[in-house]
C-alpha cells in the first residue's frame, strides 16, 4: 500500500510538473511574441525618424528660398584630352584616433582662353572625426567644379574640411557681386543645400576659385555655385 501511495504521488507530481511546464513555455511564447511586437514598432518608430536627411547645423535648404531661385553650378574647363573622371582621384585609409588627409593636385592644358587649368583640393579629417577607421576616396568631376567623396552617406563625429583652389576657369557668366558657395546634392529631395565653409572668393579676371575649410559632415556631392537672379 505505502509503496502504491508514493507511485501515485510521482504521477501526480509529473502532471503538476508538466502542467506548469506548459502554462511556463505559453507565458514564455507569449512574452517573445509580445517583446517581438514592441521592438518591431520601436524599429518602424525609429526608421521614421531617420527617414529625413541627415542636416548639418549651418545648412541651409534652398527650399527655404523664395520660389523661382535655382542655383548655377560652375563648370570645370574643357580639357584638351584628359579623362578628368577616370585620372583625377585618390583614395586611403584614414585613422578614427589621429584623422587624415586626402590630396589632388593636378594640372591641364583645356581649350579654354586660359590655356591651363589647375585643380587642387585637399580633405582633412580631424582626430576621432570617425567612429572607426575607413577607406575612403574623392573625385573631381570632368564637367562640373563638384567633387565626390565616398562611401556615400558616410557621417563624421567632427565635419572635416575641405579646402579647393581651382585655376582658369571662365568665370565671365558669374554676374557682378554673386556670392559663390558651397552645395551638396541631397538626393532625398533633389536639391542643392548650402552649406558653411570659411570662405569663398574667386577671380574674374584670372578665372580662380578658392574654399577654405568647407564643411564636410557627410559624404555625398559637393558643388559649387551661385544663385541666379
Amino acid at each position: 500500500m505505502l509503496q502504491i501511495v508514493k507511485k501515485t504521488t510521482s504521477s501526480k507530481r509529473r502532471k503538476e510538473t508538466t502542467q506548469h511546464a506548459k502554462e511556463w513555455f505559453k507565458g514564455g511564447t507569449m512574452q517573445k511574441q509580445f517583446t517581438s511586437l514592441v521592438s518591431a514598432i520601436l524599429f518602424g518608430w525609429l526608421l521614421g525618424c531617420n527617414s529625413n536627411p541627415i542636416q548639418a547645423p549651418d545648412q541651409i535648404s534652398n527650399q527655404d528660398s523664395p520660389v523661382g531661385q535655382k542655383i548655377q553650378l560652375l563648370e570645370v574647363p574643357a580639357p584638351a584630352e584628359v579623362n578628368l573622371a577616370k585620372k583625377y582621384s585618390v583614395g586611403g585609409w584614414v585613422s578614427a584616433n589621429s584623422g587624415g588627409e586626402l590630396e589632388i593636385r593636378e594640372q591641364f592644358q583645356t581649350k579654354s582662353e586660359f590655356k591651363t587649368a589647375t585643380l587642387t583640393a585637399t580633405l582633412s579629417i580631424p582626430k576621432n572625426g570617425l567612429s572607426e577607421d575607413r577607406y575612403i576616396s574623392m573625385r573631381l568631376d570632368d564637367s562640373k567644379l563638384q567633387i565626390e567623396f565616398s562611401p556615400h552617406g558616410l557621417q563624421f563625429n567632427v565635419p572635416a574640411k575641405l579646402t579647393y583652389t581651382a585655376t582658369g576657369l571662365d568665370l565671365s557668366s558669374v554676374p557682378v557681386g554673386a556670392e559663390i558657395k558651397l552645395y551638396y546634392s541631397n538626393k532625398e529631395t533633389g536639391l542643392f543645400e548650402e552649406m558653411r565653409s570659411g570662405s569663398i572668393t574667386y577671380d574674374r579676371e584670372s578665372g580662380t576659385i578658392a574654399c577654405l575649410d568647407g564643411e564636410i559632415p557627410h559624404f555625398s556631392l559637393y558643388a559649387f555655385g551661385y544663385i541666379k537672379k
